[in-house]
């Protein structure tokens, strides 16, 4: 099968290219486009692909602007960090709809629906159950309110509303109170937290060891090399800094 991924992070096309390569490795990824532009240049060239993965924010626009009214015959998987699109892809002959960060499990399952359209050949429709199904998963989720933390030998609750951030640091994940220098140790990686525990309108993971509490955002100005500096309210510190291959995406984020 010939895929074209339509992804402007470094990071999360290399994850898409990896789990393509481990769940089907005889499909191609055939062509790689970042922005409305390159996007637009591929409907509009001769080159041959099955099925499309898509994120909805790029660089220059949403994805939706390039789809708008062209007569798209491949099915669509749009991958995305944000929920509230999720009505509005299946206007784009939208196959399914995965949430950042990209379950393994979950691209698999969307992989089987690709294969069990295209072998049938006959186009989509989507009835009011399969959408009423989709609101349910994204809309109805149910997160974390409050965590056990373990400072020293000790063992207490803090609300999720009193959270600035979680962080690794040396192989640990730390949760942060906010108006202090607190922390404790939790017992979940930052994958599971970003992968259902935290709910995505509020945490965003800002680079590879931290992800913030918007609540708690005090202040962001511009850093070196595209990146951003973030203040948050704790009494720590450290710098926050947005990994530049995601000041675009937290950019669209926190302006939801």
């Amino acid at each position: 099968m010939k895929i074209l991924v339509v992804e402007d992070e470094p990071l999360t096309f290399q994850r898409i290219k990896s789990l393509i390569k481990e769940l089907r490795p005889s499909w191609e990824i055939v062509m790689h486009a970042q922005t409305i532009t390159e996007l637009e240049g591929v409907f509009h060239s001769e080159l041959s692909f099955d099925l499309i993965l898509c994120d909805i924010h790029l660089a220059d626009g949403i994805s939706f602007s390039a789809l708008k009214g062209k007569n798209i015959l491949q099915p669509i998987i749009f991958i995305t960090a944000f929920d509230q699109y999720a009505l509005n892809s299946f206007e784009h002959n939208c196959l399914d709809y995965v949430l950042k960060p990209i379950d393994k499990s979950r691209l698999e399952r969307a992989f089987e629906k690709a294969e069990r359209y295209i072998s049938k050949e006959t186009e989509s429709t989507f009835t009011q159950g399969i959408i009423d199904q989709i609101i349910q998963e994204y809309s109805q989720k149910q997160f974390k309110r409050r965590f056990l933390a373990k400072s020293g030998s000790k063992l207490r609750f803090v609300n999720i509303e009193d959270v600035a951030c979680f962080y690794v640091e040396n192989g640990l994940t730390y949760m942060e109170e906010t108006n202090s220098n607190r922390k404790a140790i939790v017992d979940f990686s930052l994958f599971e937290l970003e992968s259902g525990l935290l709910d995505p309108k509020v945490f965003y993971r800002i680079n590879r060891s931290m992800i913030i509490n918007i609540e708690h955002l005090i202040e962001m100005k511009p850093y070196l090399n595209g990146r951003l500096l973030l203040s948050l309210c704790t009494l720590n510190d450290r710098q926050i800094i947005v990994a530049r291959e995601r000041v675009n995406e937290f950019k669209s984020w926190i302006n939801q």
